[in-house]
């Protein structure tokens, strides 16, 4: 082990608790990449400022199971315990992913709800959907309702009220503060890339009281985890 991989080890196993497996992968191969590869876990994961370092990790693991990273998830779970998270907040952290994931499936339906009018199929009561969407915006304090979930609202009442029943249960935390929830559910959507679901969440977080130094927070560690699972994914081959 060369010298810099020395005092890069040093210093993970003081703030880390360890040598992340990936970096002394790629020391092997090259130091620069491996030094790389360092800093962008200190400054754009574990070094941020504004969000405590339990919730950094809880995030960073939601972020992965919501991208399906099974082994990226497992790293950021024992780092969130090496940080004091109970397995309530773990709980929380892979309910908020699961429902990210299953409401970016409304990302389509602005896209098909031309197509279902054209077959002048309703929703079963408009009465009653435009009721529920107004209380949905009164308790949300949003200007306006997301464009995708009007329409899944015209597709598809049953639907809906699914959407519903999963938001209430599983955005309603165990332990972990609701500021907290919206932000790793903003982190969640950025990842997978659902504009409409981040800028609700975004927002929710705000509400909330939640900063712009904590998002950015949460903006750095989500562009990590989402490029730091090409390396997780390689580990197989750096090893050879």
């Amino acid at each position: 082990m060369t010298d810099e991989m020395e005092e890069i080890e040093r210093f993970a196993k003081s703030t880390l608790g360890g040598m992340p497996e990936v970096i002394k992968l790629l020391g092997h191969h090259n130091v620069e990449l491996a030094k790389e590869q360092f800093r962008e876990n200190n400054e754009m994961y574990l070094g941020r400022k504004y969000v405590q370092k339990k919730t950094l990790a809880l995030m960073a693991m939601s972020v992965s199971l919501s991208n399906g990273q099974e082994s990226s998830a497992m790293i950021h779970f024992k780092l969130a315990q090496n940080f004091g998270a109970e397995m309530l907040e773990i709980l929380d952290s892979i309910k908020v992913a699961k429902m990210v994931v299953m409401a970016s499936t409304m990302s389509v339906m602005t896209a098909i709800l031309p197509v279902v009018q054209k077959r002048n199929v309703k929703a079963s009561d408009d009465v009653e959907i435009k009721k529920i969407l107004a209380k949905i915006q009164s308790e949300s304090h949003m200007e306006s309702l997301p464009e995708d979930l009007v329409s899944l609202a015209s597709i598809s009442f049953g639907l809906l009220d699914e959407h519903l029943k999963e938001k209430s249960e599983l955005l309603s935390p165990f332990i972990m503060s609701q500021k907290d929830v919206f932000l790793i559910a903003f982190a969640d959507a950025v990842s997978i890339r659902y504009p409409e679901c981040a800028k609700v969440y975004l927002s929710q977080f705000f509400i909330k009281g939640g900063t712009e130094k904590e998002m950015e927070d949460a903006l750095f560690l989500t562009r990590f985890i989402t490029g730091n699972r090409t390396l997780t994914s390689a580990t197989g081959i750096l090893k050879w």
